[in-house]
């Protein structure tokens, strides 16, 4: 063998054993050692229920209502949740920003973790339809979006390789499961469309929130880059949202507050009943 040749393979194998090493460290990002188990927690299943919110600016000014249903009765799935979501904007909020939605998610009963998520939302712009399908090694997600102003159809498919990820239903489940006892803190992927998130909730402890018992909790969120596993701050949320849970059983959503590009958005229930 030459020395040329020699030369040439010592550099192809520096070349793998490089390569190797790229995909190893991208692999096992820094922040995977936040992660917390992806164990369900021992708190008591959410019973069926439908609840209702008010969604606001600054807890003044109506924007829209939303509605919950947890495992309605006329979409049974044996051994899974069912969490039907409908949301429409109101008011100057309709005329400023129109939105609406449809969501439909199945999660797991015994491990807490998603199955399906399908979101049909219209805005000003489109009406676009997103499907996620969860796998134990990956999310599968498909965008079908159309174009209210001339019709332009638009379709993309995305895979994001990753093990333990959740949807925005299913990370309600998980936190909700878990030990929310003052400075407890989870964090989970979460996958809601067709983008990965870090999630991070801190339980700030009980305290009574207009007039009931309530578990705040703060909620963070960092975009993560499919491809490199790496982190980038979620410009629509730059600071932490606040979480209101009942400090009961249940563990409903009282009331989240948020910061996001809009303004101070709010979404308040105003009625809950079990079914």
């Amino acid at each position: 063998m030459t020395t040329h040749a020699r030369h040439l393979l010592r550099a192809l194998a520096m070349g793998a054993v490089l390569a190797c090493s790229t995909a190893l460290a991208a692999a096992a990002p820094e922040w995977r050692e936040e992660l917390n188990s992806p164990r369900a927690g021992n708190h008591p299943a959410l019973a069926p229920m439908v609840l209702d919110y008010r969604l606001s600016w600054r807890g003044t000014i109506n924007a829209g209502n939303l509605r919950m249903e947890i495992d309605p009765r006329d979409a049974d799935k044996p051994g899974r949740h069912v969490v039907r979501s409908t949301a429409r904007s109101t008011g100057v909020a309709a005329a400023l920003f129109p939105y609406e939605h449809h969501f439909w998610a199945e999660v797991r009963r015994n491990t807490l973790k998603p199955v399906f998520f399908q979101g049909e939302e219209t805005d000003r712009r489109n009406e676009e339809t997103t499907r996620v399908r969860y796998f134990p090694d990956r999310v599968e997600s498909h965008e079908h979006k159309v174009s209210v102003r001339d019709g332009t159809v638009s379709e993309e498919n995305k895979v994001f390789r990753h093990r333990d990820v959740h949807n925005i239903f299913s990370a309600m489940f998980h936190i909700r499961s878990q030990d929310l006892r003052k400075g407890r803190k989870y964090t989970i992927i979460c996958q809601p469309f067709d983008n990965p998130y870090l999630v991070t909730v801190e339980s700030h402890g009980a305290e009574m929130h207009d007039g009931r018992s309530a578990i705040r909790c703060t909620v963070s969120m960092r975009r993560i880059n499919r491809d490199t596993l790496e982190l980038r701050e979620y410009e629509k949320l730059r600071r932490p949202a606040t979480l209101w849970l009942s400090n009961d059983a249940d563990r409903v959503i009282l009331e989240l507050r948020a910061a996001v590009f809009i303004g101070d958005v709010r979404a308040t229930l105003v009625e809950q009943k079990k079914l």
